[in-house]
């Protein structure tokens, strides 16, 4: 067998797996309401859904009050079930809300999919083996098999660093914008926007985040803002003080507390890979820029690494720095670097395959994710300082 034929040939076997563990985890896990009385496992998008039937009714605000949100997607019984987004993130969810529960949740999967793909193509133009291997990282499966935006951040991201390498700062700081609608995983965007003096695009960005929340605000008044806040302080608040019983996040600040850290002195470690990661993304963004794949893997890597609120899907980054390392020809250095990529393509699905096969207890987000995400990050910054170039970042606009 060729090489591009055992490529292809691993690739759909893949699939077939992910295929295979998507379909089992919806029969026997998600519960649609219209199924019974009530729903009997929890997934995100049960949330989302919620909300949007709560936001056609007319009472967004309701959506942050847990008992009123539980009653909205026919909960059994109260869970640690919370809507925790900005007011602009409703008018884009309520068309789901029209829809019964198990085809609102396909919709919005297929979306974020066909979402992800389309930003990933102009970076794998003429290569759809290496774009379906990407799209098909089982490092998205937390995150598909919960129905969580992260697949629409990160394809947003894309995009947005696919329009500042084509110097047009403007709709990069629309894209850039968007993403304010997830903020605990944009820490990162500012440091690396001012580093590589990109002034038109944060200007755009900021403009975009004003119009989005203004115009929101107008539509749900000022008291969905106060709501926002006081929701994400009292969740955040919960959240500091059990960190060491959070299995499903793979943040530092939560490795550090089931190592019998302090929830502060977790927090202060947490606080500190930001600081060293922003400051080290300074230094190779104001080098290299947005053109430098290297430089676009490290910020990939420390995106969810830097924050503390990282729960195991939104560690599919891991998937983009494998992919703009792909791009940097890493793999072409020295056979042994594909395992580095490897890893990275596989992320946070480690976790989900091993729910469904190995069952080891080792294997789970605080101890695979941070690890996962350090390496990334790591050899990304290792890349950069590699005497021979990259063979796409001497290419302008691509």
């Amino acid at each position: 067998m060729t090489r591009p034929r055992l490529y292809q040939a691993i690739i759909w076997v893949n699939i077939l797996t992910l295929a295979v563990i998507f379909a089992t985890f919806v029969y026997f896990g998600v519960d649609a309401p219209e199924r019974a009385t009530c729903v009997t496992r929890f997934i995100d998008f049960h949330a989302i859904w919620g909300t949007a039937r709560i936001a056609l009714d007319g009472q967004p605000i309701l959506a942050f009050q847990r008992d009123v949100l539980e009653q909205a997607y026919s909960a059994c019984e109260q869970v640690n079930m919370y809507w925790l987004y900005p007011a602009p993130m409703v008018p884009l969810v309520m068309p789901f809300g029209v829809l019964p529960f198990m085809v609102a949740f396909y919709t919005f999967l297929a979306l974020s999919i066909a979402a992800l793909a389309l930003s990933m193509h102009p970076y794998l133009k003429g290569n759809n083996t290496a774009l379906l291997a990407f799209v098909s990282a089982p490092a998205w499966l937390p995150a598909i098999v919960i129905g969580q935006f992260t697949l629409l951040w990160c394809a947003g991201l894309l995009a947005a660093i696919w329009a500042m390498r084509a110097d047009r700062h403007i709709v990069a700081g629309c894209f850039i914008g968007l993403l304010t609608l997830k903020p605990t995983l944009g820490l990162l965007v500012p440091v690396i926007l001012l580093a590589d003096r990109r002034y038109v695009t944060i200007g755009a960005a900021i403009v975009t985040t004003l119009v989005l929340h203004v115009g929101a605000i107008a539509l749900y008044g000022f008291d969905y803002l106060t709501a926002w806040i006081e929701a994400s302080r009292t969740h955040g608040a919960s959240l500091a003080e059990n960190l060491a019983m959070l299995d499903a996040m793979g943040s530092v600040a939560v490795l550090a507390a089931k190592l019998g850290a302090p929830s502060d002195v977790a927090l202060l470690a947490n606080t500190g890979v930001l600081v060293g990661a922003a400051v080290i993304l300074w230094v190779i963004w104001r080098q290299f820029g947005a053109r430098s794949d290297g430089a676009c893997a490290a910020l990939c890597a420390a995106i969810p690494l830097s924050t503390p609120y990282l729960w195991h899907n939104d560690a599919a980054f891991s998937a983009l720095a494998a992919l703009f390392l792909y791009r940097a020809g890493l793999h072409k250095r020295h056979p042994g670097w594909w395992i580095v990529i490897a890893l990275l393509w596989v992320g946070p699905g480690l976790t989900i395959w091993n729910s469904y096969t190995l069952r080891m207890d080792w294997i789970s987000p605080p101890l695979i994710d941070p690890a996962i995400l350090f390496l990334g990050f790591a050899v990304s910054v290792l890349l950069l300082r590699m005497p021979s170039p990259q063979p796409f970042e001497r290419q302008e606009g691509v």
